[in-house]
């Protein structure tokens, strides 16, 4: 009787602490959350009439990604780090380390678990997908060379990140952050206003980073990507820019060629 008063114990104990842990660690996900770029940030979808500062900002890209103004005020932002939160593996705090561990372990945990129950994946385990996962483990070289690795896929739904990257890699490699891709999700859905600011951390714990529809190559969030690519990691993009049923890919390109010549 008192072995099993003992060992309820120590359950609950261990709990509350993985329970605690699992929330500090949220809460650390939710002060380094990435931030989107002001609604009033021009883009190209807009009248070359918009100008900020005096200066037209379609003919002067390059003040769009410099002028302070454009990019997201971290410092105007409550419970919000001050410093950019796109840190090397090495200088990582460790509270959102754990964050990333437990946002990506958690979430493609979870999609296998639905895919595998109700819907089905195919992976052809031939050479190609083996030398894939040889280079997101580093090896043939990358490592040693600081190599990034930038993959593309049709999108299809918006199911497809975390969806189909979720059941990409075996399971022992996706539930690790080092070895997970970093991606990015359109501002309007990923890190919308309406969102409370513990998912956009939950949303950025999983390694993704927001992108402004038309912000054009430029804008910060995407140079806060190429960042990333600079250092060595995967990086992983859906070139259509937004959800295409076409099975090929560049199916909006093929789209406009075609139109053009009908």
């Amino acid at each position: 009787m008192l072995s099993r008063i003992h060992w309820t114990k120590a359950a609950r104990t261990t709990a509350g602490l993985l329970g605690g842990t699992a929330l500090v660690s949220f809460v650390a996900a939710t002060y380094y959350r990435p931030l989107p770029l002001p609604e009033d940030y021009p883009t190209t979808k807009k009248k070359n009439t918009k100008r900020t500062n005096n200066v037209n900002t379609e003919c002067c890209p390059e003040h769009m990604a410099t002028s302070t103004n454009l990019l997201p005020n971290r410092n105007k932002e409550l419970f919000c780090s001050k410093e950019l939160p796109y840190f090397s593996r090495d200088e990582t705090p460790l509270l959102l380390s754990m964050a990333r561990y437990l946002s990506i372990g958690c979430t493609t945990i979870l999609i296998r678990i639905f895919m595998n129950t109700y819907g089905q994946y195919d992976i052809e385990n031939d050479e190609h997908y083996a030398h894939f996962l040889t280079l997101v483990l580093g090896g043939d070289g990358r490592q040693e060379q600081g190599q990034s690795l930038i993959t593309i896929s049709n999108h299809r739904s918006l199911f497809d990140d975390p969806g189909v990257v979720s059941c990409l890699l075996p399971l022992w490699i996706g539930i690790q952050p080092k070895y997970n891709r970093w991606g990015i999700c359109s501002q309007e859905y990923c890190f919308a206003d309406a969102l409370p600011a513990i998912v956009k951390g939950y949303i950025g714990a999983g390694q993704v980073l927001p992108i402004q529809r038309g912000g054009g190559i430029n804008q910060p969030l995407l140079q806060h990507f190429a960042s990333l690519v600079a250092r060595g990691e995967w990086c992983h993009i859906f070139p259509e820019g937004g959800v295409w049923q076409w099975r090929e890919l560049g199916g909006r390109g093929r789209f406009a060629v075609l139109e053009g010549q009908s």
